[in-house]
């Protein structure tokens, strides 16, 4: 059996993957892949259950980093509690008892402090709304020092893990929770309720650098893993060309996870799927497509009426631009709107109307595209209106046939669109080369197709 470079054959887990293991209840609760055989299920749940303790409704506690806040000489930050309905200082108390019981809370005498707001979650158990506790950081992060630490990029990861055969992935119980906040830091976490004064001792949601602790967290936890997982903050994922490297990859991942003290909600857990939902798409099987519940949201969305409301549906629809053609040149009306000089709220005209059906449509209609494979020709389609350049980038499928990569697409400033249409059409080709580097660059064979441009 190959083995990583370096690394000697006696330290390979597979010897030691398969033997007679009682699998935890907690471990019950995560999904095999309806495909699998009896024996790679059975396989599976040996190997995690060598695992259980890492399978936990708790957030564990990771001694490989804990969080700062970096404010300077800054006086503290003292805002005032936010007035809530009855009901709701209900709800903001019960949270308070439970992180209490956790110990992610306790009482405090800082003289930081920041309001509390209850907001509702976007999937709610048995048609109720559930509400999620939030503390409003904004004066807090206002006078913080930014962590530029990167977060990765979605659709490099997506690319990545839609070519995979074999798919797993992983949700860490309360993720950030999971992080202890240095001594000197925790009483700037400080918020106020009715009840009372309190702190956090762990890393809450909404601190502006609390994304960049847990990426660097999880980055060093698959550190020397990257040929075979990838994470975007808590969403970890396992990807492999075959079944017996996917249980070796299973095997090393949950050993690095343990290893770092931290706990996963088995409730979100898939293994060994062909296809997995990942940050927003279904990837697997070499296609990547957008989830049906976002499209009808998109369907679903009505005319908005503020500039607030415009850029939520272009954040939505601009999320998934990559599988609508001429997105630039369709959305223009709609990016209008927004500019500074508009007003807030918005004068919605028959020009703005048919590009909020335009996109509708698009994305009802939106191909299911291709991952992309290094080793193959890509092929580059530019096209150039009065409005907007975009280009599609594709390959041949297995099957022979032409299949979309991506889309690209970008409107024309005032000035480029006084160019004359050859102009633009050579606009529209440099521009796609540069746009799609990252697929082109290195090599040799490129099939360029445009319309209305020869090269003599």
């Amino acid at each position: 059996m190959a083995t990583d470079e370096g690394q000697e054959e006696d330290s390979d887990p597979l010897p030691d993957l398969f033997s007679s293991t009682e699998q935890d209840a907690l471990v019950e609760g995560v999904v095999l892949a309806d495909c699998l055989t009896a024996e790679q299920k059975d396989r599976c749940i040996n190997l995690l259950g060598q695992f259980s303790e890492l399978f936990s409704t708790v957030p564990g506690t990771t001694s490989w980093c804990e969080h700062t806040i970096d404010t300077g000489d800054s006086l503290p930050v003292k805002s005032k509690i936010y007035r809530q309905p009855d009901h709701v200082r209900d709800c903001i108390k019960q949270e308070v008892q439970k992180m209490l019981a956790l110990g992610v809370v306790e009482h405090s005498e800082s003289p930081w402090a920041s309001p509390v707001v209850l907001v509702p979650k976007p999937h709610s158990k048995d048609g109720k709304k559930e509400m999620r506790f939030c503390v409003d950081y904004r004066g807090l992060n206002l006078v913080t020092k930014t962590d530029a630490h990167p977060i990765p990029r979605a659709d490099e990861l997506i690319d990545t893990l839609a070519s995979a055969k074999y798919l797993s992935t992983f949700d860490l119980t309360a993720g950030y929770w999971q992080i202890k906040l240095s001594e000197d830091t925790k009483p700037k976490t400080a918020f106020s309720t009715i009840g009372g004064h309190y702190q956090f001792t762990v890393m809450p949601f909404g601190l502006k650098n609390a994304p960049a602790t847990f990426q660097r967290l999880v980055n060093t936890v698959l550190q020397g893993l990257e040929a075979f997982s990838a994470a975007y903050l808590d969403d970890i994922a396992v990807f492999s060309s075959s079944w017996d490297d996917h249980l070796v990859h299973l095997w090393k991942v949950l050993e690095a996870l343990q290893k770092a003290g931290l706990t996963i909600k088995a409730s979100k857990c898939q293994i060994g799927q062909g296809k997995v939902v990942y940050l927003g798409h279904l990837v697997g099987g070499e296609q990547i497509a957008p989830l049906q519940g976002k499209i009808q949201t998109i369907i679903d969305w009505v005319p908005p009426t503020t500039q607030t409301q415009v850029r939520a549906f272009l954040g939505l629809t601009g999320y998934y631009r990559r599988f609508i053609k001429n997105y630039g040149s369709i959305a223009a009306p709609l990016n209008d709107l927004t500019s500074k000089k508009m007003p807030k709220k918005v004068l919605w005209t028959a020009n703005c109307q048919k590009a909020f059906e335009e996109l509708k449509q698009a994305m009802c209609s939106a191909p299911v595209l291709k991952s992309p494979c290094y080793s193959k020709k890509f092929y580059v389609q530019t096209d150039a209106s009065e409005l907007g350049v975009g280009a599609v980038l594709s390959q041949l499928n297995s099957e022979g046939q032409d299949q979309p990569v991506a889309f690209i697409s970008r409107r024309l400033t005032p000035r480029e669109k006084r160019w004359s249409a050859i102009e633009r059409e050579a606009f529209a080709v440099v521009w796609a080369l540069t746009k799609l580097r990252p697929y082109l660059f290195g090599k040799t064979s490129l099939f360029r197709q445009t319309t209305n441009l020869y090269f003599g």
